[in-house]
């Protein structure tokens, strides 16, 4: 195992957070797996440099918080927690993409013409309502 490897397994080990420490066959496959430097992520993410959809998304949810209201500790601790939310949505395939469309279908919205216009004679004479509303007639 290289060294990147071993500091990789160590990272997930901390952040699995199960028995400690974890068998020899556990710790080599946590190596092998390719997921995020915890350490250089976090760092990353307080320069506002995200690497890849993982730091990406994690940062979206918790780097204002992590940059400005939190003790390094909690950041920390916040932003591996966040980490490990997002990295296993990535090994479940349910991570949004980054340039999935957010706003929502206007296509839904009624033209001008359907749109039911007030009737000015319901409204007292010469109120604001009986103005706009005949000024909505016009049109």
């Amino acid at each position: 195992m290289s060294v990147s490897e071993i500091r990789r397994a160590v990272n997930q080990a901390l952040l699995e957070g199960g028995v400690w420490p974890p068998s020899l066959p556990e710790f080599v496959s946590m190596g092998r797996e390719e997921l995020v430097d915890i350490d250089e992520a976090f760092t990353r993410m307080l320069r506002c440099e995200p690497k890849g959809d993982i730091e990406y998304w994690t940062s979206q949810e918790v780097g204002f918080v992590c940059r400005g209201l939190l003790s390094e500790r909690e950041a920390r601790a916040k932003y591996r927690k966040t980490l490990k939310k997002y990295a296993d949505k990535v090994k479940d395939g349910s991570l949004p993409s980054r340039n999935a469309m957010r706003l929502t279908d206007k296509s839904k919205v009624k033209p001008l013409n359907e749109i039911e216009r007030p009737n000015p004679k319901k409204f007292r004479k010469n109120s604001v309502f009986a103005r706009v509303a005949a000024l909505g007639a016009r049109a």
